[in-house]
């Protein structure tokens, strides 16, 4: 089945599990690890047009990786697509419009009688409507931008009911995504409309601001879990929003702040409960590098290099001479063992720990790593070490 899969599709890596969706969130629970596999899948989704959050799982339920952030609720699709696609008897023979700039509406006759009245009113709605419909993101915005060039194709050819019934919708829309119930209340003035678009800030500064986020994001989530944790994340995710947008001033104001919190973040407390998990540590300690290894990847995906390549494709996994599935292997084991045999998984869990351990002391693609000269903070010596000898500490009772 998998050489069939990799004949059919354009990776080369398969990997079998099982897939949920609860509302806003897919969750996939794979039986291997795959590299920025919610990140792939995130983006795979996104061509098909569906915006939905990913979480991925191991076989034993706890979350290895995920893309998770605050998404809109999108008007139903088949009220867009309804205003978007004409009849038969109706449709016009002309190509579909750039979404932007919004089609201008027809010029009305200065013609007296009722058809010319008519024309009148439902180019005045048209010019009314064109900069609330400008002011809509995509992929919604695409959407409802398309309707409007098609009523705008009806008004030139006449067809006035055509042009009202399409209209008509996009202001029932225009007025759900408001959330008023009125659609007047919806309308978006051309100076707010001008002002949001000087916000916009170049492609340099926006790269240098995904940068700075990314290089933050594993210092939030080394963060002890608790209230502060959980404020600076979500601002964190806020402002990825807003680098996305397009919004400089904004996104510059909540990396400062994230700067702040995590200086005035509380101290971690010293010393490890003996009776803790030494899987939940590891995965903590993991997940604070990941966010360093992807930036890092993400550079070093443009040089041709041997050691870059297998950085850059396989992650953590890849760098680290098989001792990341060995210690993995032992974690699970100490987790599901019986009392009985407890404290030989303990002490097989430790010696991994000390093999890990001298690992990463002379491993020269750690120090590639950590020394990278893109300017991507990549500490795995110190997170990965402190969570060893955490495991240490968890299991040295049980040991013994």
């Amino acid at each position: 089945m998998a050489k069939s899969l990799r004949a059919s599709g354009d990776g080369s890596k398969v990997a079998f599990g099982t897939v949920q969706m609860d509302g806003k969130v897919v969750s996939l629970q794979c039986e291997k690890a795959m590299p920025a596999l919610a990140k792939k899948v995130k983006k795979f989704l996104k061509l098909n047009k569906l915006s939905k959050n990913i979480r991925i799982l191991d076989m034993d339920g706890n979350v290895t990786e995920e893309d998770i952030e605050d998404l809109p609720d999108d008007p139903d699709d088949d009220d867009i697509a309804a205003t978007a696609a004409p009849t038969e008897a109706e449709q016009p023979a002309v190509a579909t419009p750039d979404p932007a700039p919004a089609a201008e509406p027809a010029a009305v006759p200065s013609d007296t009688d009722d058809t010319g009245d008519a024309l009148k009113q439902l180019a005045a709605r048209a010019k009314a409507l064109q900069p609330r419909i400008t002011a809509v993101p995509s992929p919604t915005g695409d959407k409802l931008r398309q309707a409007f060039a098609t009523a705008v194709v009806h008004l030139k050819e006449g067809k006035l009911d055509a042009a009202g019934k399409t209209l008509d919708t996009l202001d029932q829309v225009l007025a759900r995504l408001s959330g008023t119930g009125d659609a007047s209340a919806a309308a978006a003035p051309a100076a707010d409309a001008e002002a949001a678009q000087k916000l916009k800030g170049d492609p340099a500064t926006l790269k240098k601001l995904q940068e700075a986020a990314a290089q933050l994001a594993p210092k939030v989530k080394a963060l002890p879990a608790g209230e502060h944790s959980a404020d600076l994340t979500k601002q964190l995710r806020e402002v990825i929003g807003q680098i996305r947008d397009g919004a400089v001033d904004p996104a510059l104001a909540g990396l400062r702040a994230i700067q702040q919190g995590l200086k005035a973040a509380p101290a971690e407390p010293d010393g490890t409960a003996p009776d803790a998990d030494p899987l939940t540590i590891w995965n903590a300690a993991k997940e604070a590098t990941d966010g360093a290894i992807s930036a890092l990847q993400s550079k070093i995906r443009q040089i041709p290099d041997p050691d870059l390549e297998r950085i850059a494709e396989m992650g953590l996994n890849g760098i680290t001479q098989g001792n990341q599935t060995a210690l993995m292997k032992h974690l699970m084991e100490f987790r599901q063992v019986d009392a009985a045999g407890r404290p030989k998984a303990a002490a097989a869990l430790q010696a991994q720990c000390k093999e890990y351990r001298a690992f990463l002391a002379d491993s020269e693609l750690i120090t590639l790593c950590e020394q990278n000269p893109f300017g991507v903070t990549v500490d795995l010596r110190k997170q990965l070490g402190k969570a060893l000898d955490e495991i240490d500490r968890a299991t040295a009772a049980v040991a013994a």
